[in-house]
């Protein structure tokens, strides 16, 4: 939902209340501490009463949103700009869109909100059902990236021919596995790896192509750890994954169809290509470098968790509906 059409639906806070205690209740509204459904209507605050146990209550309480001082309709404000902005919006450019009686919010309290509708999105991280077809596994290290010299760039020159890669994409074709790019993801063969950083922060993402990604930070990347991820995301049995030849994915063939691409030599060969996930590492950087500009390791899977909750959410039409679901949800 844009701009233009909250306007015209909740032109109120009172409008936006009623949409909230819609969702978390349907027709009649019940009390959050006795379960009465016999209640006054609003007062000022626009809170009820319960005539059951006394209580006053409004339609956050004991929800994602409990204690909120921010009028629902900012928070409807937010969660449309938020979903909105593919690539992520700043705290400070959320500031500027929230006003109250004309004037921006409080920064810690943008901040709060912002980082509030984070967790709203990684209650849908990850939580898709398993991947199957071709499914890309790579690693991004957050924090920087190294600078390749000059002599390391004259030096790659993209492989042609691959006897082993051409091996063994005939023998994963006799079990119907059919490689094709990504949709919009085109081959690349201009640069190679710019290389990994031990200071900077490492993060596990695995894509079904033209599907679903899942995404983890960790603090080491291990093939123990790298395993049983591929293990709670991919449907081993009806799954192909691909990786570079980085020595992490060595062993996979042990529990999945396996095939690596070595991007020292080359990013793609006859569909064989992890471009899907590196296409999801690019939204990410471009985010974090273009909005956010800098991203501390102990809110980073908050980062993390957003840009995954878009990415899967890509062809949904109501992801500011997802959005107001959750926070309607228990704490």
């Amino acid at each position: 939902m844009n701009i233009i059409e909250l306007s015209e639906k909740f032109p109120t806070e009172r409008k936006a209340v009623k949409y909230f205690e819609t969702i978390r209740w349907g027709k009649k509204i019940l009390c959050p501490y006795c379960g009465n459904d016999s209640v006054s209507d609003y007062d000022w605050q626009h809170r009820h009463r319960c005539y059951g146990c006394g209580n006053a209550f409004s339609v956050t309480v004991n929800t994602q949103l409990h204690r909120t001082r921010v009028p629902l309709k900012l928070w409807l404000f937010a969660f449309s700009l938020i979903s909105d902005a593919k690539k992520g919006i700043s705290t400070l450019q959320l500031q500027r869109n929230l006003k109250i009686d004309g004037k921006p919010m409080d920064y810690k309290t943008v901040y709060k909100l912002h980082n509030t509708i984070r967790l709203l999105m990684a209650m849908e991280t990850n939580k898709t059902d398993q991947l199957d077809g071709i499914v890309e596994i790579d690693e991004t290290y957050i924090g920087g990236k190294l600078r390749l010299g000059e002599r390391a760039l004259k030096e790659y020159k993209p492989q042609k021919k691959n006897a082993v890669l051409d091996a063994q994409i005939a023998e994963l074709r006799e079990k119907g596995v059919n490689f094709k790019r990504g949709k919009g993801n085109r081959a690349a063969y201009d640069l190679p790896s710019q290389g990994r950083n031990p200071k900077h922060t490492p993060v596990i993402g695995i894509v079904q192509r033209n599907g679903d990604v899942v995404a983890e930070v960790m603090k080491t990347i291990t093939h123990e750890k790298l395993k049983a991820m591929v293990k709670e995301y991919v449907d081993e049995d009806n799954a192909t994954l691909v990786s570079d030849s980085a020595k992490y994915y060595v062993k996979m063939q042990n529990i999945i169809d396996h095939i690596a691409i070595n991007h020292k030599k080359m990013y793609s060969y006859k569909g064989v290509n992890t471009n899907s996930i590196e296409s999801f590492w690019a939204i990410i950087k471009r985010g974090i470098m273009g909005q956010y500009h800098h991203v501390s390791p102990q809110h980073l899977p908050e980062y993390i968790s957003e840009f995954v909750f878009k990415y899967n959410n890509r062809n949904n039409t109501n992801m500011f509906g997802i959005l107001v679901k959750n926070s309607m949800k228990p704490l």
